[in-house]
């Protein structure tokens, strides 16, 4: 399932783009609980479902473009099997040279999806359900390779 925007995200965005307002860094986030992301969600929807497993902590995004943050972006073929847009090109990031990862360490935990806030604001800007649940178990790691593509 790709991605879904929330309404206070898509302001956030707005707000950034449109209203001078400086770019804030992202906080990639975990959750453990079976939602489904709505545009109507906040970051408290997936806050009180935060992942727990020792060695978790969220992972910020910096806001930039460079090799180790949101590569300059391109334009190429929708991602997803199937792609999330029949448009045959879309804008394309992907952060960094390698994914953001946790290891668990003594105590596991099932996570259904990530999230990302601002980290100022702590706006929802978008949420991300997991095809299946993923059970984290002791050693287990788990990457993100953050993608923001738009059509």
């Amino acid at each position: 399932m790709p991605f879904l925007v929330s309404r206070e995200g898509n302001a956030r965005l707005l707000t950034e783009l449109l209203g001078g307002a400086a770019p804030e860094d992202w906080r990639l986030g975990l959750f453990n609980s079976a939602v489904t992301p709505s545009e109507t969600d906040t970051a408290a929807t997936y806050e009180a479902h935060e992942a727990a497993f020792d060695g978790y902590e969220r992972k910020t995004l910096t806001r930039s473009v460079s090799e180790s943050t949101w590569n300059a972006p391109i334009q190429q073929a929708p991602a997803g099997s199937p792609p999330w847009s029949s448009r045959e090109r879309v804008a394309h990031s992907r952060y960094g040279s390698a994914p953001r990862s946790w290891t668990v360490g003594a105590s596991g935990d099932v996570v259904h999806g990530y999230f990302i806030v601002g980290a100022a604001s702590g706006a929802l800007i978008l949420a991300e359900q997991f095809a299946a649940p993923r059970a984290l178990h002791p050693g287990d790691t788990l990457s993100i390779t953050p993608v923001f593509e738009v059509a």
